[in-house]
């Protein structure tokens, strides 16, 4: 053990000098590539058409016209009665009809509570769909503010950060306490697995990175927001739903550790940082199998959709990882697993009616961040008739369960081996 932590250090410090400012660029984003959204700038400003841009600014003018969020303005409380503390029910749990009272809730599988899938009618009864807005209205005006320079996005975006994290009378306090409650059971506390409704916070911070270099946030402010994350960071280590979460052999341990080492990078806590990438790495083996199958994720109902889902979060796991000199992509397990093997594995399927149980309808436009973030390697050859010749013809937004970041081809690179 002592040896594999060792050899993860080497890795890890193997480019000290690495200057973590992307070249091209003043502004240090984790999963944005700056030297790319320079030159992406560099052809928007000469005329040159790229749709992803062209829907980011309509979108940064609808996004004007929403927020700033709170979770305040939930129309039900928690079990806590604090308006402030992040509230969602577990959504396949339902009232039991064989007691007086309702209580302990049961589960009715596929059946979801009204209100809890996200945008729907009375969704506004909780925070799920108010956060999501936070995360992704708040991605929208930044990166529409570093293309146009228009000052109303950045400044709305940073109105958006104030009431949801900052403002004492409105900020979320920073847990996940009632998150995915099942109502009469745990104490009414919510469940580990609520936990992945915060996965987005990612690239949330790119968001708050590039406001800050706008020039609309004081100091005062970026010292407040990170004091609420440290807080919140706290929490998801060492609470028991966080403890619990974290010890997730499926997708949720990987958006827990994306979560983790991003709130970590943003703290420059590299310790914590370090060992949320050495037990990311051990995590290859339990969930990938040597042929890259996913055995964990194939056990669900709905299979595309999960196997999808766990090697979006993977993706943004090597970004962290490759920027501190440890190249994911490349590792092979002991047992022969690698994420390669997974990338080969999903590929495969492209074109083809997808083996396993599916119940809900896939969106197979979900090959192409894949096909477009990984690195290229020879196996691929015969497959490129099958996908895009441009990264900006395929749509720039996914639906935020399917975990793909919002404007994914935007500041995407080609991953370089070292």
């Amino acid at each position: 053990m002592e040896r594999k932590k060792k050899s993860l250090q080497k890795e890890l410090n193997a480019d000290q000098k690495m200057d973590l400012k992307d070249s091209g660029s003043d502004i240090m984003l984790s999963f944005f590539r700056t030297d790319v959204l320079k030159e992406e700038l560099d052809q928007y400003e000469s005329g040159k058409k790229i749709a992803p841009i062209d829907q980011l600014i309509a979108d940064a003018e609808e996004a004007l016209t929403r927020g700033p969020y709170s979770v305040i303005d939930k129309t039900t409380l928690p079990p806590s009665n604090n308006a402030n503390d992040y509230w969602h029910p577990a959504p396949y749990w339902w009232p039991n009809p064989k007691t007086k009272d309702g209580m302990p809730y049961i589960r009715r599988d596929g059946k979801r509570v009204p209100g809890t899938r996200m945008y729907e009618p009375k969704s506004e009864k909780y925070d799920r769909t108010r956060l999501q807005y936070v995360f992704d209205d708040s991605i929208t005006l930044a990166l529409a503010w570093y293309f146009t320079k228009e000052k109303k996005y950045a400044k709305h975006g940073v109105r958006i950060l104030e009431r949801f994290f900052v403002n004492p009378e409105t900020r979320m306090t920073p847990h996940l306490k009632y998150a995915q409650v099942r109502l009469g059971r745990n104490n009414n506390k919510g469940s580990n697995s609520g936990i992945i409704e915060m996965k987005d916070m990612y690239y949330y911070l790119d968001a708050v990175r590039l406001f800050r270099a706008a020039g609309f946030m004081d100091e005062e402010t970026l010292i407040d927001f990170k004091k609420w994350l440290s807080s919140y960071l706290e929490w998801l280590v060492h609470s028991a739903q966080g403890k619990k979460e974290q010890k997730s052999s499926n997708n949720h341990g990987t958006f827990y550790d994306l979560q983790v080492a991003a709130i970590a990078e943003f703290l420059n806590n590299r310790s914590l940082l370090y060992k949320t990438l050495a037990r990311s790495k051990d995590r290859i083996r339990e969930q990938f199998a040597k042929d890259g199958s996913q055995p964990k994720e194939l056990k669900r109902n709905t299979t595309a959709h999960y196997c999808f889902f766990n090697f979006q979060g993977w993706i943004y796991l090597c970004e962290i990882a490759y920027r501190f000199g440890m190249d994911l992509w490349s590792y092979k397990a002991s047992n022969g697993s690698s994420l390669m093997n997974g990338a080969k594995w999903l590929l495969s399927h492209s074109g083809k009616e997808w083996p396993y149980k599916q119940a809900d309808e896939f969106d197979l436009e979900r090959y192409f961040p894949i096909w477009f973030s990984i690195p290229r390697r020879s196996f691929m050859k015969g497959m490129t008739d099958q996908f895009p010749n441009s990264k900006y013809s395929v749509k720039p937004r996914f639906f935020p369960y399917d975990g793909v970041r919002p404007y994914w081809n935007l500041g995407l690179g080609e991953y370089k081996k070292r």
